[in-house]
């Protein structure tokens, strides 16, 4: 594999030019964050334009990643400009197997709730079509997998992967591989329905006489953690309830893999000095009894994730509780957009809620070594899908 240039370099390719560009798109490449300083105002513009996107590919939780990168995987950053200005940017992971190259999109699949091509207004195609040439250019010739997780199904990655398998000679294939719900509360359409009190749903009056119930245990307090010592004191307690929730279950949670406690540990203060970071911590008395960890930007909020104190609570649903605080304070705050972020939880449906989706798929350059690899993984799951059918029918006798 070609060795990665200095950030801020061009490397394999020379710069490409997309049809469909407003100008001519170079291609940097680099190994760490380097975005210049100039760079700022554009890249705060890019997270704007798509908050929901954009906050995973913030500076804050890049850098987390770059610092806890997946196993065997080179984090890197391609960035695309126009005239020195920067229109697009592409977090990416790399590694190298006895066959073939692997890109993936840096955080899919391992904690970025979506990862995409991040691309100025107007510029989303071209960049895309860059950025896919650019890597084809300087792969092609070793063979590539690109390993798409959690995109976006409005990327335009998906387009500029359609023409290019329709003009390429011999094309890229492109193989799906799962389907993501993304269920989200549009605020700006009816501000009544962002109070779970007021919500016609999970019942008339069902959560408030779940809140007198708690406010009867104790004083509650409701408070979004403003400094640094107080939202890693509250990122410890959603450890300890998250670990206690799922390890009465035999399972494991989403952060008792040391990675993940590193990871969020070291964003968070970012998150909180950059403005993207809602922790919310509900408190009994002296007691936390519920934290919720929130993403922001602009005016749109995301739930990552919420623990509670189950054995605590009893039939109180504070895990609701906690959710339509979050909600309640979201819409004071001005915000237009509460999103449940990845999953279909039923928890999430108690609100009227609407859809978006995330793809996972791989892409496979026409090299014999990366088509050897598509074959080995068709074959492979093929395998698993008949001895579930197998399983299947035996057990039914």
């Amino acid at each position: 594999m070609p060795e990665p240039a200095a950030a801020g370099a061009s490397s394999g390719p020379e710069p490409v030019r997309a049809s469909t560009s407003p100008g001519r798109l170079t291609v940097e490449f680099g190994g760490d964050l380097g975005l210049r300083p100039d760079d700022t105002a554009a890249h705060d513009a890019l997270i704007a334009g798509r908050p929901q996107t954009g906050v995973f590919l913030s500076n804050a939780w890049l850098s987390g990643l770059f610092a806890e990168p997946p196993a065997g995987f080179e984090p890197s950053l391609v960035v695309l400009r126009e005239a020195g200005t920067l229109r697009g940017m592409v977090p990416i992971a790399i590694r190298e197997t006895r066959t073939c190259v692997r890109v993936a999109m840096l955080g899919g699949g391992l904690g970025s709730d979506r990862v995409d091509l991040l691309a100025a207004r107007g510029f989303e195609p071209a960049c895309a079509d860059a950025f896919l040439s650019w890597v084809t250019e300087w792969l092609g010739a070793r063979g590539f997998v690109l390993e798409l997780r959690d995109v976006p199904g409005e990327s335009p990655l998906w387009g500029a992967i359609h023409r290019a398998g329709a003009e390429r000679q011999p094309p890229l294939v492109l193989e799906p591989r799962e389907i993501h719900a993304l269920p989200y509360l549009d605020l700006a359409e009816d501000r009544s329905l962002a109070n779970g009190a007021t919500s016609p749903v999970p019942g008339p009056g069902s959560l408030n006489k779940h809140r007198r119930w708690l406010e009867r245990r104790g004083r509650l307090r409701i408070e979004t953690l403003q400094g640094a010592d107080e939202v890693m004191a509250a990122f410890e307690s959603l450890v300890q309830l998250l670990h206690a929730r799922w390890g009465l279950r035999g399972g494991w949670s989403a952060l008792d893999e040391g990675r993940a406690q590193r990871f969020h540990r070291h964003v968070l203060p970012l998150l909180l000095r950059a403005g993207h970071l809602r922790m919310i911590r509900l408190s009994a008395d002296s007691r936390t009894i519920a934290v919720y960890y929130g993403l922001a930007s602009g005016r749109w909020w995301g739930y990552y994730l919420a623990g509670y104190d189950r054995e605590w609570a009893g039939r109180i649903h504070l895990g609701q509780v906690a959710l339509a605080a979050a909600i309640d304070l979201a819409s004071q705050e001005g915000a237009t957009e509460f999103d449940f972020l990845k999953g279909a939880e039923r928890v999430k449906y108690l609100w009227p809620v609407r859809e978006r989706v995330t793809v996972d798929a791989d892409v496979y350059s026409a090299r014999s070594a990366a088509q050897f690899q598509r074959a080995t993984r068709a074959g492979r799951n093929m395998a698993v899908a008949l001895a579930k059918s197998a399983h299947g029918l035996f057990s039914t006798r």
